[in-house]
């Protein structure tokens, strides 16, 4: 519900669009919001039943946001950022953010299949950065490095590891740790599929009903299961 361009809403005795309603009745914001966001409804709000994971996004922030749609807007049809707010309906789990970088360091030595999609070169040069090693590069730089090889990986590459390590963490499923048994769920859904090593990289969030997470500007994301 909300006035973006490629879905606004209607009010339904009178066919009016929300935006257009809003426009003729601007007190309904208060005098905060009308002042801060020039008169138009800053949110857009919405419910998911979420049965099958949602893709993995990022969305831009501000700034980003009005280039891309001055560039485009086609494609970029609002000028505005889009931090979310999740709150759970339900048992709900997702995926927000990178994890501690010592848990990414710990997957990328542990798991032979995600070393040979994101490279030697690429786990050595963030285990040295995590450590603190002399000459090393930030963190923040490597695990770049890292996600982006990672998302750059040959198809064909990319689903013969996946495959492999699913059938070697099958042998003991019940067993494994919480990253392998999530792994494990995803890729029944999405065999082949890229995201399914991405959750070694980003936090594994379960939220009770009435709890939320905040997914922030430019904060990898994916809801995975639940109603919000």
């Amino acid at each position: 519900m909300g006035t973006h361009p490629r879905g606004a809403s209607v009010i339904a005795k009178t066919n009016t669009s929300l935006e257009q309603w809003i426009s003729q009745n601007p007190e309904c914001l208060g005098s905060k919001v009308m002042e801060r966001f020039s008169g138009k409804l800053p949110f857009l709000f919405k419910v998911l039943s979420v049965n099958i994971s949602l893709s993995i996004q990022a969305h831009p922030n501000k700034a980003l946001a009005e280039e891309l749609h001055r560039r485009d807007a086609a494609h970029y049809a609002d000028s505005n950022h889009k931090p979310e707010m999740a709150i759970a309906l339900s048992a709900f789990e997702g995926l927000c953010g990178f994890r501690p970088a010592a848990e990414i360091a710990e997957h990328l030595q542990t798991t032979a299949e995600l070393q040979a999609v994101v490279g030697t070169d690429n786990v050595t040069s963030f285990v040295q950065a995590v450590h603190g090693s002399s000459g090393a590069l930030s963190t923040a730089v490597s695990l770049q490095q890292c996600f982006a090889a990672l998302m750059q990986c040959p198809r064909e590459t990319v689903r013969e590891k996946l495959a492999s390590l699913e059938s070697r963490l099958q042998t003991d499923a019940a067993s494994q740790p919480p990253a392998a048994r999530l792994f494990l769920r995803l890729y029944k859904q999405f065999p082949g599929d890229v995201g399914c090593f991405a959750i070694f990289f980003l936090n594994h969030m379960k939220l009770k009903p009435g709890e939320a997470m905040f997914l922030g500007p430019n904060v990898p994301h994916a809801y995975l299961y639940g109603g919000v």
